[in-house]
C-alpha cells in the first residue's frame, strides 16, 4: 500500500509542472495567521484541549505560577493537602475533604 502511494505521489508530481517564475520561495504556516511557524499552533493542531474552558483560562491569569498551578489542581479536585499534611506527621488521616 504505501508502495502505490508513493508512486501515485509522484505520478502527481510529474503532473505538474513546477512555476518557476516566481520571484522569492518562502514557506508558509497555515496554522498561523502570520503564516510563521510557532510551536503553540503545532501543540493546539495535534493535541487539541478537551478540558473544562476554566483550566484553559486559568493559564492566562496573571498570577504567579505557583498560584495558578494551586487552582488548576483545585478545579480538578486534586490537591494534594491531606497526603502532604500526612507526610508531615500532621493531624488527620490522609483524607481531606
Amino acid at each position: 500500500v504505501e508502495n502505490a502511494d508513493w508512486q501515485e505521489l509522484l505520478d502527481c508530481i510529474v503532473l505538474h509542472d513546477p512555476d518557476l517564475t516566481i520571484d522569492e520561495d518562502h514557506a508558509r504556516w497555515r496554522l498561523e495567521p502570520s503564516s510563521q511557524f510557532s510551536t503553540k499552533s503545532l501543540y493546539l493542531a495535534i493535541a487539541p484541549s478537551l478540558c473544562h474552558e476554566a483550566l484553559s483560562s486559568i493559564w492566562e491569569i496573571r498570577l504567579p505560577l505557583k498560584i495558578r498551578i494551586f487552582l488548576w489542581q483545585w478545579i480538578r479536585g486534586r490537591l494534594p493537602s491531606g497526603v502532604e499534611v500526612l507526610k508531615r506527621n500532621g493531624p488527620g488521616d490522609g483524607r481531606c475533604p
